[in-house]
């Protein structure tokens, strides 16, 4: 769907729409849009620029970072743009490539190429920013046992709390050893002679 910004000039322009998304439009391998993004919002004219506002719903697959478990979330999504029909003249950079650093306005803002906004290609942008770095199921997530592989969040573990390291074993000698004296004050001993 495209949005016209002169079909705003008289009045609000409110859309509605269903766009679709593939997992590949989602950026991030393991993260899948359920169905389609269902997105509402108006546009207005504010001169000299204009209001984008708009909310996006949708269902989401993703893979939990900690036990690997697939799991579904509900994702609402609130949009605000400042959209221009003026592309700003940039200042070339030092090396020419026509670059300059972004300033915090321009994350919100939208330069609508020849009067006209591709909501299709919004939606998967905002889609992609919205998938979690390092998805986790749940809070409480215990994660999978980075010995035996079990599940800590649906089965008790049977592993030690610590894995050995074996760059130890040459101090583990040397306690067993010397036995019991690690384990008694470590106050040097001193004799008494008789008088």
């Amino acid at each position: 769907m495209q949005l016209q910004l002169d079909q705003a000039r008289n009045g609000p322009l409110n859309w509605r729409d269903d766009v679709a998304v593939s997992a590949a439009d989602s950026g991030r391998e393991g993260a899948v849009v359920l169905g389609c993004v269902d997105c509402k919002g108006s546009l207005t004219f504010v001169g000299p620029d204009f209001l984008l506002e708009a909310r996006l719903r949708y269902r989401q697959r993703l893979c939990c970072g900690r036990c690997l478990t697939a799991y579904e979330e509900e994702i609402e999504v609130p949009l605000a743009f400042v959209v221009t029909g003026r592309a700003e003249e940039s200042s070339p950079a030092e090396d020419g490539a026509g670059a300059h650093e972004l300033e915090a306005e321009d994350l919100s803002t939208l330069v609508a190429a020849e009067g006209e906004i591709d909501l299709a290609v919004l939606v998967r942008e905002q889609v992609e920013l919205n998938v979690p770095m390092k998805p986790i199921c749940d809070a409480g997530c215990r994660g999978l046992c980075p010995q035996c592989g079990v599940d800590r969040k649906r089965e008790a573990c049977t592993c030690g709390s610590e894995p050995f390291d074996p760059r130890w074993s040459g101090l583990e000698a040397i306690r067993e050893r010397l036995g019991g004296d690690l384990n008694q004050d470590s106050q040097p001993r001193t004799t008494r002679q008789a008088p």
